[in-house]
């Protein structure tokens, strides 16, 4: 790794962009002096879930102008296989996975990608019926992007399956089994201490296994909410400024993870007053000045070990500016933020308890109506 990666990362459930909308976040990196473009989303069926399955020609051809246009921009295109589902660990030594899996690298290469990535996260711990006689899963893990990366001649960037130290708990010999025996030349993509930190740095890897020589790269999941999906994070980026190599994996919404990325490159030097420089990024992308009321309930998310900020109790300016940006904003940018800022609103209205017991029925899920109605007569 010759240079300090800052990128985007299609690496989220749920959302899976046009290719449209991959060049438009290519424009944005661009822009903003980022330099990567990794591609690995989950919704890809062929990167992930059938992965032995190669792309088809037209898919191929779209991937290709992708790539030349990434490299006249001077980004360059990680693309991602994810094997890790059902790889059968006995056919390591040339067997028909493993010949899958070197095929599909090369088409990779072939129509462009500057690296190829193996995923081997967000698996089952079920490695003892397909360890083809391997013990240790970190072992083998580390073996299958050697051996990728002896076939291609190129190194890797890797994902382990323990990608957080809050994962090693339950494999404490995990990541000390694969630093050991992974080549050093191979890139290793990590959370930090969680999987969402508030200070993230790929670095805290040291704090459950012995420190290597890899280039580590944090896989930043600040604003990620594939795992909320009723919620939206648009915070200061903060807590990850010397994290050295950085990925943001956002939210699949186009102008909202556009603007995230703004977000990123302008908080990557140092700051002096984090509230001005987050007004200055959400006006440079047209979110109205009543947003600067609510911001605090699409902060950040919740991290492990601290208490979540309450914010005061909602004035009645505070409706009104969720009603500006609702009723009076209109934008692509709205567009993708309405549903987020509705929902919350909601909320709001049946803290205070304004909402009857009928529109709770109608705006809220069948269980969350029956739990806030409980006891209730209506």
């Amino acid at each position: 790794m010759t240079q300090v990666v800052q990128g985007y990362a299609e690496g989220y459930y749920g959302k899976l962009f046009e290719w449209s909308d991959r060049h438009t976040v290519l424009a944005t990196l661009a822009a903003q002096a980022q330099n990567t473009y990794y591609y690995a989303p989950k919704e890809d069926s062929l990167h992930r879930l059938r992965w032995r399955e190669p792309y088809g020609q037209s898919w191929r051809a779209d991937f290709s102008r992708f790539c030349d246009s990434s490299r006249a921009q001077g980004v360059q295109v990680v693309a991602g296989v994810a094997p890790g589902l059902d790889f059968d660990f006995a056919h390591l030594n040339g067997g028909a996975d493993l010949q899958a899996l070197v095929r599909k690298c090369r088409q990779l290469i072939d129509d462009g990608a500057g690296c190829v990535s193996l995923l081997l996260d967000d698996i089952d711990e079920n490695f003892r019926t397909r360890s083809g006689g391997i013990a240790s899963e970190g072992h083998a893990h580390a073996r299958l992007a050697n051996v990728l990366g002896d076939e291609l001649g190129r190194s890797l960037w890797v994902t382990p399956r323990i990608y957080a130290n809050e994962l090693a708990v339950s494999a404490p010999d995990y990541l000390p089994d694969f630093l050991s025996t992974l080549h050093e030349e191979h890139s290793v993509l990590y959370c930090g201490s969680d999987i969402v930190a508030r200070r993230a740095d790929p670095r805290a890897i040291q704090d459950v296994a012995p420190a290597g020589k890899h280039s580590l790269v944090l896989w930043d999941n600040l604003y990620a909410n594939d795992y909320c999906p009723q919620r939206l994070f648009t915070g200061p980026w903060c807590g990850r400024e010397t994290a050295g190599n950085v990925l943001l994996n956002p939210t699949g919404l186009l102008h909202t993870d556009c603007l995230l990325l703004d977000m990123m490159a302008s908080f990557r030097t140092t700051v002096h007053d984090p509230a001005s420089l987050w007004r200055k990024v959400m006006s440079r992308h047209g979110v109205p000045e009543a947003f600067n009321l609510i911001g605090c309930y699409f902060g950040h998310p919740v991290f492990n070990g601290e208490a979540s900020e309450i914010p005061e109790p909602p004035t009645p300016e505070v409706f009104d500016a969720f009603d500006e940006c609702l009723w009076r904003w209109k934008t692509p940018l709205s567009r993708e933020w309405y549903s987020f800022l509705f929902s919350v609103k909601l909320d709001l209205l049946i803290e205070r308890g304004s909402m009857s017991a009928l529109r709770i029925r109608k705006t809220q899920s069948i269980p969350q109506a029956r739990r806030l109605l409980a006891g209730s007569t209506s």
